[in-house]
């Protein structure tokens, strides 16, 4: 069904013109010899267009009548014009050629069937009335595409979001058709086929989101949902967000927004706050109390969302990544996440994000004694039997900061942590058995818990099996940490060789990685006193 009559499109006069330049052309090209080389370039981008216009799907308008009317007299002025000189007219004869091609190339989307949707039900080409409707013909595609979206193939939905993409960039939208345009990015954002497309068409759309953003309502949160997938895979992307004063209008969002809008912009936040460089324009917002606000009235996945912007923010060691540990624990972070762990009922998603904050803002002893004191220790001990990897990871690192502060009764939980996390350094996740790997380093460096972890029976063989390059992902001066406060003992120090640490030793020295080399040392002391028995 063709679009109907309106006032954006060109009488039937337009056409007709351009069908008369067509009729006209080859007749004029014959008798001028300044058309012999372009010529046979030239007559199959004017055959193309011919047949495009002669049987179109829907009436063409403007955006491409106009511009062929254009070149098509500008080729005629060469046959029929004053002499132009030649350079001039080689010059004519080129551009007018290329931009011929690209009108062909556009003409044939009025008859091709490049994307549509519900093909064989009648239903017209998206794709042509997208890049070439007028801007009413373009609002009911877009209405159309809204609802097909989820059940596009791949190569549709690339060609639907470059059509988008220029839409927006084109300026020639209608208020309403840019709100849907904003829609339907939001659409491809949650489609798996479409959203890698949408990745690649960032730096086009981005800006147009931006301006989404701002203007609030609806669209805002539309514009979330497009936004979140680009800032998470785009440091420009978020750079872009951050510049144009992005951060501020999905604070708004989070403050007043629908809890869907809330959660959505809680995403885009946490992945700008993944870029330590752009950390001030946090600071310059005041973002903290409207984050910690969001967390304690949220819905689980705007507070899982919103934890995970704060870990962000307090994960860096930069000048403004330690003042916001500081600020964060000054606007009553900890208590925030004492309450969370306090109300989670199982396995909760913002459990790991929780304990990530809490992990950062217990870099500062004080902090960690306060936190240690008020019975945190716990909750790190029990998350570390959570079904979920990635919970038990940032419970890990937590433990790692908190297991050497706090009162006797503090200490017995961290003790009972001690098979758990030998079991972790065999893990099949490598963040895992790297985080098992700093909590027990930071442990061991306490006699009492020393001497837990030589009794656990696969202790030293788990920790030397993550010195071998062949594990990627752990940082080795953890396990050789551990190894080393463990090899003044002798039994220690021959279950170590045993497991094949003399071998992997070798390739870590020569790397000069922190502690290889005085591990090799001791395990070679050891070596020269079996040689010689104590008299």
């Amino acid at each position: 069904m063709q679009p109907p009559p309106e006032s954006g499109e060109p009488t039937g006069n337009a056409l007709e013109e351009c069908l008369r330049l067509l009729d006209d052309l080859p007749s004029a090209a014959a008798s001028s010899p300044a058309f012999r080389r372009h010529w046979p370039f030239i007559s199959a981008s004017l055959s193309s267009v011919s047949a495009s216009l002669s049987h179109p799907a829907f009436p063409p308008t403007a955006p491409l009548l106009a511009p062929l009317a254009s070149a098509l007299s500008a080729l005629l002025s060469v046959c029929s014009g004053p002499p132009l000189g030649h350079l001039h007219t080689v010059s004519l004869l080129s551009s007018s050629s290329a931009s011929l091609s690209q009108l062909a190339a556009d003409a044939r989307l009025l008859v091709s069937p490049a994307f549509a949707v519900g093909e064989g039900d009648g239903s017209d080409p998206l794709l042509p009335r997208l890049r070439l409707g007028s801007a009413v013909s373009r609002a009911a595609a877009l209405d159309s595409l809204a609802e097909s979206v989820g059940s596009l193939p791949a190569p549709s939905s690339a060609a639907a979001v470059s059509a988008v993409a220029a839409m927006l960039d084109s300026g020639d939208l209608l208020p309403a058709s840019r709100d849907k345009a904003v829609s339907v990015l939001a659409a491809f954002a949650s489609s798996d086929a479409a959203r890698r497309f949408l990745i690649q068409e960032s730096g086009t759309v981005v800006p147009h989101l931006c301006r989404a953003l701002e203007s609030g309502g609806a669209s805002a949160e539309q514009a979330c949902l497009a936004l979140e997938p680009l800032t998470a895979s785009s440091r420009d992307a978020a750079a872009v967000v951050a510049s144009r004063g992005g951060v501020a209008a999905l604070l708004v969002v989070c403050a007043a927004g629908t809890p869907a809008s809330q959660a959505a912009a809680a995403g885009v936040l946490r992945n700008i706050a993944a870029f330590p460089d752009l950390l001030s324009a946090f600071r310059d917002e005041g973002a903290l109390p409207l984050l910690l606000q969001l967390v304690s009235l949220g819905t689980p996945r705007a507070q899982e969302l919103a934890l995970g912007c704060l870990q962000n923010l307090t994960a860096s060691d930069t000048d403004d990544g330690q003042r916001l540990k500081v600020e964060a624990f000054q606007e009553g972070a900890l208590g925030c996440v004492k309450d969370l762990l306090e109300s989670c009922r199982g396995d909760e998603p913002g459990l790991a994000p929780a304990f990530g904050l809490l992990r950062n803002m217990a870099s500062f002893r004080y902090i960690a004694e306060i936190a240690a004191s008020a019975s945190f220790v716990g909750h790190v001990v029990a998350a570390l039997g959570s079904d979920k990897a990635s919970t038990r990871a940032e419970a890990a690192m937590a433990l790692a900061e908190l297991c050497n502060v706090g009162s006797g009764k503090a200490r017995k939980e961290v003790g009972d942590a001690m098979p758990r996390l030998v079991w972790m350094l065999e893990a099949k996740i490598v963040t895992e058995r790297d985080a098992a790997a700093r909590a027990l380093a930071a442990l061991v460096a306490a006699s009492s818990y020393r001497k837990l972890f030589k009794k656990e029976e696969m202790g030293i063989v788990n920790a030397v099996q993550l010195l071998d390059p062949a594990v990627r992902g752990v940082d080795k001066r953890f396990p050789l940490s551990l190894l080393l406060a463990v090899s003044r003992s002798r039994r220690c120090r021959k279950q170590i060789v045993a497991a094949g640490a003399c071998g992997f030793l070798q390739g870590l020295v020569a790397a000069e990685v922190d502690g290889a080399k005085e591990l090799s040392e001791c395990l070679g002391r050891g070596k020269m006193l079996g040689v010689f028995p104590r008299t």
